[in-house]
């Protein structure tokens, strides 16, 4: 069930990160219109009836609506409400993701919002904008969430959150842009962005003094420079193609991402808007940028990525240059730590245990010094002194030969890792109980080989020796005494033979070879063997006849009969008597061969199969039992898709029923 659970969750984790992509991949686009299309996305895909942009007012506490869908939901751009008759309230309370599925049955039953609009589902977030609260960004419903909203759907609005407080923010300098053309003005609105005025061809003719903290660089470096040298050239191949022509078309590019080098050498990604500047008769004299630094968020957007298809995996990040370690949320929870706190790269490697230390250490310095990745499977203790196994993936980025950071992925392995170890210790036991078995069969089978061909061979020679006797009565009555116990002696030197067999089946080494067999000839066959026994015991053997045949392996099952018939006898009083019937019924047969001996009492019965406590019992005339021989039935049936049961009351005798399918 866990398992399917993750399949489903993961899902709805691709669903949203598709919803991202066609939201974030709008550039032709107006602005106010991708935030409109992004509202009626996200509302279809979350299942609720409204979405809504807001800006809010401290100073006045109310709620302005800026963008909605549907257009007919009633609202309207600048409808006014009082903060506090919203659920936004209870966000901006919050200042992170609330979702709430079942408003009635939440604490907030009696809010005056649920009161006006019965409103049960809502979902909502504030919008921030450098560092200050915009609005939020919320979608609800008049019905109840089905199946409540899952982890992603957190993760989702988090990150449009930050798309729509960018789009907004762009669509200001949009707006400033066209509005006015003051190079002062644009510095001091957009101090925390790299503003650029460039001639037709790209070459800088203004830059922000922004520029310092961004790239590095100093105003008078970049004078002169052409814009296109400082671009990756994958990207700048991106560039010259779709947002040139729309530059061409429409005289602005928005939303426009790409890789450019800092001074250090190092690509950092930059998102553009970029507009024509035109002289009063209307021509085109040259181009102005606003640009942003936003690798951190393409970062956690690629870690992101990475982690939903590495099934929520960690992702982690050390900047060699600044010392600094970023980690994802996943990554604390392994390490049993506050998310967001701070980390110290020695208190982390001592999470790891002896060897696993050294191991990871040597990883690292072989990562800096050699440019090579690792893959490490780690005893680790959290934070909470918890003995787990992970699985540190890391990799270096390397600029002008020298490694300036190294990032990967950290993953909680303790179950998988556990289940590993469980199932090679019960292989071991497995291969260690084969081979005690087959050791023991090996040893019985030949010391039982050596004893039959020594008695068989006496035999042999006594038969040769009394028929030179001169007493014909003497001489005729030993031989057929002598022949009974020669056919006694070969019958068990048989049945040996078929044990040696089923433990080849059991070893795969032979097949069932399936005949037609007659049950009733080979039970008559069986007893025969065992006439001499029944005889000393004065046991009555009643045989019902029968002309039932199966397809079935003669000789495993001539085991099975012998095996039932010496126990019946061997646990029969004198004068007592064994009953042996065949039935048969649809496409199975049956053969009961009971007895009226001792029976058995309910916990020697319990144990006749088990293989560990198998009973030990004598017979009426102290003869010995092993319990191997009910073992060997049992094993011998089942090859053949057939039961063995037995009835038995101490006292009262014992019935064994053995069922078998007809082919």
């Amino acid at each position: 069930m866990k398992s399917d659970n993750n399949t489903i969750e993961f899902g709805e984790t691709e669903k949203r990160l598709q919803l991202l992509y066609q939201i974030t991949s709008q550039p032709k686009k107006d602005l106010n219109d991708q935030l409109d299309n992004a509202l009626e996305l996200t509302t279809k895909l979350l299942g609720m009836e409204i979405g809504i942009i807001s800006s809010i007012s401290n100073e006045s506490a109310t709620y302005t609506i800026r963008n909605f869908f549907p257009e007919d939901s009633g609202l309207s751009v600048g409808q006014t409400f009082d903060l506090g008759n919203t659920y936004c309230s209870i966000t901006l309370e919050s200042d992170d993701v609330v979702a709430i599925n079942h408003m009635k049955e939440s604490a907030y039953e009696r809010h005056p919002c649920y009161n006006t609009f019965s409103l049960e589902a809502y979902i909502g977030i504030p919008i921030i904008i450098n560092r200050e609260l915009y609005g939020t960004i919320n979608f609800s419903s008049p019905n109840p969430k089905k199946g409540g909203f899952v982890p992603s759907d957190f993760t989702l609005m988090k990150l449009l959150s930050e798309w729509v407080a960018a789009t907004i923010k762009r669509a200001r300098i949009v707006k400033a842009l066209k509005e006015k053309n003051e190079r002062l003005e644009l510095i001091s609105r957009n101090s925390a962005d790299l503003i650029c005025l460039h001639n037709m061809d790209g070459v800088y003719t203004f830059i922000s003094p922004s520029v310092e903290n961004i790239l590095g660089y100093t105003y008078q470096e970049l004078l002169g420079k052409n814009h296109a040298d400082l671009i990756h050239e994958e990207d700048l191949e991106m560039l010259m193609e779709d947002p040139r022509k729309e530059l061409e078309e429409n005289g602005i590019i928005t939303n426009s991402r790409y890789r450019i080098r800092n001074k250090q050498g190092e690509y950092i990604w930059f998102e553009s808007s970029v507009s024509t500047v035109k002289d009063l008769d209307g021509k085109p004299i040259g181009l102005q940028s606003i640009s942003r630094d936003v690798t951190a968020r393409k970062n956690l957007e690629l870690m992101f990525e990475k982690a939903q298809e590495m099934a929520n995996v960690g992702g982690w990040e050390f900047d060699l240059t600044t010392g600094k370690i970023s980690w994802t949320d996943e990554v604390y929870r392994i390490h049993d730590k506050e998310i967001g706190s701070e980390i110290v790269l020695e208190e982390g490697m001592d999470h790891f245990p002896g060897e696993g230390r050294d191991k990871l250490s040597m990883a690292i310095n072989k990562a800096t010094m050699n440019h090579e990745k690792y893959d490490l499977v780690l005893p680790f203790i959290s934070e909470k002194k918890v003995f787990k196994w992970v699985r540190a993936i890391g990799e270096p980025h390397i600029v002008d030969g020298n490694v300036v950071r190294l990032s990967g992925t950290f993953q909680d392995i303790s179950k998988q890792v556990n289940y590993e170890k469980r199932i090679i210790a019960q292989n071991e036991e497995l291969l260690r109980l084969t081979e005690t078995r087959d050791k023991l069969y090996s040893i019985i089978a030949h010391d039982l080989k050596g004893a039959f061909f020594g008695i068989n061979g006496l035999i042999e020679l006594l038969i040769d020796e009394l028929k030179e006797s001169n007493s014909k009565d003497k001489i005729e009555k030993s031989i057929k005494t002598l022949s009974l116990v020669h056919l006694s002696s070969n019958n068990a030197y048989e049945l040996l033979e078929n044990l040696l067999d089923w433990i080849r089946v059991q070893n795969g080494e032979i097949s069932i070879e399936r005949e037609e067999v007659d049950i009733a000839q080979l039970l008559s066959y069986s007893f025969s063997i065992f006439e001499t026994s029944a005889a000393k015991k004065r046991v009555t053997v009643n045989l019902e006849p029968s002309d039932v045949h199966i397809m079935a392996d003669a000789n495993m099952l001539s085991t099975v009969f012998r095996n039932l018939i010496s126990n019946a006898i061997k646990y029969s009083e004198k004068d007592g008597e064994i009953n042996v019937n065949i039935n048969e019924s649809g496409h199975s047969v049956t053969i009961s061969i009971k007895d009226s001996g001792i029976g058995m009492t309910p916990e020697i019965k319990d144990q006749l199969f088990d293989k560990e406590n198998r009973p030990q019992r004598r017979g009426t005339l102290s003869e010995k039992g092993t319990g191997l021989g009910l073992l060997l039935c049992k094993d011998l049936v089942e090859a053949h898709n057939g039961t063995i049961t037995v009835i038995s009351e101490e006292y009262k005798g014992s019935e064994f029923i053995v069922s078998l399918p007809k082919s």
